[in-house]
C-alpha cells in the first residue's frame, strides 16, 4: 500500500500525466478481460517512457492458473502508447495532433467482480471502479444461471449537446446497466478534432466505469484533407476487441474534403459522407465479443462488404463458430450504423446499405443464424420493427431497431414515409435511449425511454450535486455550472416489447427414441453380418467346384442346381 501511495505521488507531480477522457471496453470475453484507454498531455513518444506511464494499478480478485479466484493486493499492468494527426482544410480547422493515448488490457479477471483501479497520474484521492460481466459459460444443470437478467444500455448518434449530456446522465443513473452499446456517431467532431477531446470529457463519468462498446458511423469517417485516410481518430481513440491488426487504405477521392458546420455548399468531397465505402478492415472496424448470455457482433456499414471482402468472410466464419456453441450462448445481438429497415425519409435505402443487406447477403446471414435484434443509428429518430425478413413480417426473424436519437447537433429526422406493415413503432420528435433486458434463454424485453414532463425530476438539484461530487472522487472534472450539477428530468419507457429468441435448442431425444435407435442399429448390423456370410459361403462352393475334375455337362448342371438350392435355403433361414 505504501509503495502504491509513493507511486501515485510521483505520478501526480506533473500535470502532463493527469489522465483525462478515460474509457473502458470489453475484451473478446468480457467476463475476464477489459481494456482501459486515456489521454494525457505527455509530449514524449519513446517506448521507455511509455512503459513508465501507461500503467494501471488494479485491486480485486484475480484468477490464478488453477482457475480459482484470489484477492490481489495490487496488480500493475503496463500497456502501449500512441498518438495520431489529422489534417483538416486550412480555412476550417487546420492540422491537429492528439495527446498521448494510453491503452492497457487487463486479463485474468473474475466474472461478476468489482475492481478498484488507479491510473498513473491520478491524484492519491482518486478511486475508480468497474465491474466485469457475468460468466459467459452456461452453468451446470440445476444451478442458478448468474447471467440473467442481463441489462444493456443502447444509444446512437450521441454528440455533445445538452440533450446528449442528458442521455448520458440518464444512463449513469440506471444502476442495473452492465454494458453499453453505441451504434455509431459519437463526438460529431467532423475533422474539428479538438471536439473529440471535449466529447471524451463529457462521457468520462460513465465511460470510466462501464464498458462502452462502439461501432463506426459516417461521422467517424473524417477523411484527412491531404491524404484521404479515414477513421483515424476512431481507430486511435478506442480499443475494441479486435480480431487482428487494422488494415486501412486511403481513398484518393476523399483528398481535399471539407465538412463545415452548419452545413453549407463547398468544393470537393464531404469528409463524413453518408454514402461511402472504404478500405478499413479489422481493428475497431468490425469485431465480436461475449457479453453474458449473448454474442454481440459489431459491423462496419462503411467498409467493403463484397463477396471477397474481409468483413463478409469473417462474419461467415464468426457465425459458423457461434452455431457450434449456440446452446450455451443463446442470444445473438448485431450492431451497425446504417439501418436495414427504416421508414424515415432521411438516409432512406442508401447504396452501401442496400448492397450490404441485399446484394452481399448480410440480411440472409442474420436470418439464417437467428439474430434476435439488429441495432442501428444514422437516422436521427427512433423506430422498431416487428420481426421482419425481406420486407415481410415473419415470426422468428430479427427485430430491427433504430436509435439515432441520442441528442446530436443536427436535430431530429421528423419526416416519415407511409408506415409499412413491418414498422411497429416510430418517433422522430424526441431524443432518448434504449434498454435491453435479457430475462432468460428465450425472452428479452426492449424498452425505449424518453423525457416525460408529467413526472417529477429524476434528480433534484441536491441529489445531482451529490452525484457530481461522487463522480469527482472517481476522477471526473466538472465546471461549476456543469449540467451534472443540474436537476435531471424524468424519462419513462414510451415503447416496450418482449422479443422471443429466434434460436431454439435442438429438442432432447427421449429414452424411447434412443432405445429405438439402438434396436435399429442392431438390426442393421445383423443384416450386414448375414449378407457377408451368404457371400462367403457362395465363394467357398464356387472354389470347390472349380477345383474338381471336368465333369459332363449334366453333372455340372446338377452341381450348380444343388449350390443354388443350398444358397436359397440359407437365405430363407
Amino acid at each position: 500500500m505504501l509503495l502504491e501511495i509513493v507511486w501515485l505521488c510521483l505520478a501526480w507531480s506533473s500535470d502532463a500525466f493527469v489522465p483525462t477522457q478515460v474509457s473502458l471496453a470489453a475484451g473478446s470475453h468480457a467476463d475476464s478481460t477489459i481494456s482501459i484507454t486515456w489521454l494525457t498531455d505527455d509530449d514524449r513518444d519513446d517506448p521507455t517512457s511509455c512503459a513508465e506511464v501507461a500503467v494501471v494499478h488494479v485491486r480485486g480478485p484475480i484468477a490464478d492458473q488453477s482457475e480459482h479466484a484470489r484477492m490481489a493486493p495490487g496488480l500493475h499492468v503496463v500497456g502501449t502508447c500512441s498518438r495520431y494527426s489529422l489534417g483538416s482544410a486550412p480555412e476550417l480547422f487546420g492540422n491537429y495532433t492528439s495527446g498521448r493515448i494510453h491503452t492497457v488490457q487487463v486479463n485474468g479477471l473474475v466474472a461478476g467482480s468489482t475492481y478498484a483501479y488507479t491510473l498513473f497520474g491520478d491524484s492519491p484521492s482518486t478511486t475508480r471502479h468497474f465491474k466485469t460481466l457475468p460468466a459467459s459459460e452456461e452453468p451446470e444443470p440445476r444451478k442458478a444461471d448468474p447471467r440473467f437478467p442481463f441489462v444493456l444500455g443502447v444509444i446512437g448518434d450521441l454528440g455533445q449537446t445538452a440533450d446528449s449530456q442528458e442521455t448520458v446522465r440518464h444512463l449513469d443513473a440506471d444502476p442495473s446497466l452492465q454494458i453499453l452499446l453505441h451504434a455509431g456517431d459519437m463526438a460529431y467532431a467532423d475533422t474539428e478534432s479538438k471536439r473529440w477531446d471535449s466529447y471524451g470529457l463529457k462521457v468520462e463519468p460513465l465511460s470510466s466505469r462501464l464498458q462502452w462498446m462502439v461501432c463506426p458511423g459516417n461521422h467517424e469517417i473524417e477523411s484527412d484533407y491531404y491524404t484521404g485516410e479515414s477513421f483515424k481518430a476512431y481507430e486511435a481513440r478506442f480499443a475494441m476487441p479486435s480480431v487482428q491488426p487494422v488494415e486501412s487504405l486511403p481513398s484518393t477521392k476523399q483528398i481535399g474534403c471539407k465538412h463545415p458546420f452548419p452545413a453549407k455548399p463547398h468544393k470537393g468531397p464531404d469528409c463524413t459522407p453518408s454514402v461511402f465505402s472504404g478500405g478499413y478492415d479489422w481493428g475497431n472496424s468490425f469485431y465480436a465479443f461475449d457479453a453474458g448470455p449473448a454474442r454481440v457482433i459489431s459491423l462496419n456499414s462503411y467498409a467493403n462488404t463484397g463477396p471477397q471482402s474481409a468483413q463478409l468472410n469473417w462474419l461467415r466464419e464468426e457465425l459458423e463458430a457461434l452455431a457450434r456453441r449456440r446452446s450455451s450462448t443463446p442470444w445473438l445481438i448485431v450492431m451497425m450504423h446504417c439501418p436495414f429497415y427504416s421508414s424515415n425519409a432521411a438516409h432512406h435505402e442508401e447504396r452501401q446499405t442496400t448492397l450490404m443487406r441485399d446484394i452481399h447477403g448480410f440480411e440472409d446471414l442474420l436470418q439464417k443464424h437467428a439474430a434476435a435484434v439488429v441495432i442501428s443509428g444514422h437516422v436521427h429518430a427512433y423506430e422498431r420493427t416487428h420481426p421482419v425478413y425481406r420486407n415481410v413480417t415473419k415470426p422468428g426473424a430479427p427485430t430491427y431497431i433504430v436509435v439515432g436519437d441520442g441528442g446530436n447537433r443536427e436535430g431530429h429526422a421528423k419526416d416519415y414515409l407511409p408506415q409499412p406493415s413491418w414498422s411497429a413503432f416510430r418517433n422522430g420528435l424526441t431524443f432518448g435511449h434504449g434498454r435491453l433486458v435479457i430475462a432468460n434463454k428465450t425472452h428479452m424485453q426492449w424498452e425505449w425511454w424518453t423525457n416525460d414532463d408529467t413526472l417529477p425530476p429524476a434528480m433534484n438539484k441536491e441529489r445531482a450535486a451529490r452525484r457530481a461530487a461522487d463522480l469527482e472522487l472517481s476522477g471526473s472534472i466538472f465546471d461549476v455550472d456543469s449540467p451534472w450539477r443540474s436537476p435531471l428530468p424524468q424519462r419513462s419507457a414510451v415503447d416496450s416489447v418482449w422479443i422471443r429468441n429466434p434460436y431454439r435448442d435442438p429438442p432432447p431425444r427421449s429414452r424411447f427414441a434412443n432405445a429405438s435407435l439402438w434396436a435399429l442399429g442392431l438390426v442393421s448390423v445383423s443384416s450386414a453380418v448375414l449378407a457377408f456370410l451368404v457371400i462367403a459361403v457362395q465363394r467357398c462352393r464356387r472354389r470347390r467346384l472349380a477345383a474338381q475334375p471336368v465333369q459332363s455337362s449334366q453333372s455340372i448342371n446338377s452341381a450348380e442346381m444343388q449350390s443354388t438350392s443350398s444358397s436359397r435355403t440359407l437365405l430363407d433361414s
